[in-house]
């Protein structure tokens, strides 16, 4: 079973198109002890996402937790190449079409929770640059389980925005 690999040409990272793209490293991981409501530790590449990190019990005892990503880590460019190695296309996106996009998705959050892998609802929060997270799996989850959870979840949101097509 082979895996493709994901190429700077393919998410729109500066450099070598043909050098592997960026990707976040799960192997490691780093304390953030700013959440009164959880004990959150992430992974060092997902950690670079990471403005300000935030976790709190709702009303229902569901963990929410509020994550101000860093602007300058979503894609800015549309670059792809197309069928011809000479056919290439690079495009400034700007941060008004991202948000657009992603206020969009959380029209419904529990697919969009779905669709970026947490069992719960996500919301993007354009005026903070927040993506909230409400989990609403099982309530017994552990932070070690949580954090896990998040981790995969910035990692997702932001491989998707690095291989959607901006058109």
């Amino acid at each position: 079973m082979a895996t493709t690999k994901l190429r700077k040409r393919d998410t729109g990272e500066q450099g070598n198109g043909g050098q592997f793209a960026t990707t976040l490293r799960d192997d490691a991981s780093i304390h953030v002890s700013e959440t009164p409501g959880r004990d959150l530790v992430f992974a060092p590449g997902t950690l670079r996402l990471v403005e300000h990190l935030e976790s709190w019990f709702d009303d229902e005892g569901r963990t929410v937790v509020s994550i101000r990503i860093d602007r300058d880590q979503l894609p800015i460019s549309n670059y792809r190449q197309g069928p011809a190695p000479w056919k290439v296309r690079d495009e400034d996106v700007d941060d008004a079409k991202v948000d657009a996009y992603l206020e969009a998705c959380s029209d419904d959050p529990e697919t969009f929770g779905d669709e970026l892998g947490f069992p719960g609802e996500a919301r993007w929060d354009s005026a903070s640059h927040t993506l909230e997270l409400t989990h609403t799996g099982y309530e017994g989850v552990s932070d070690k389980d949580l954090s896990t959870n998040v981790t995969e979840t910035l990692s997702e949101f932001h491989r998707a925005l690095l291989l959607r097509e901006w058109d």
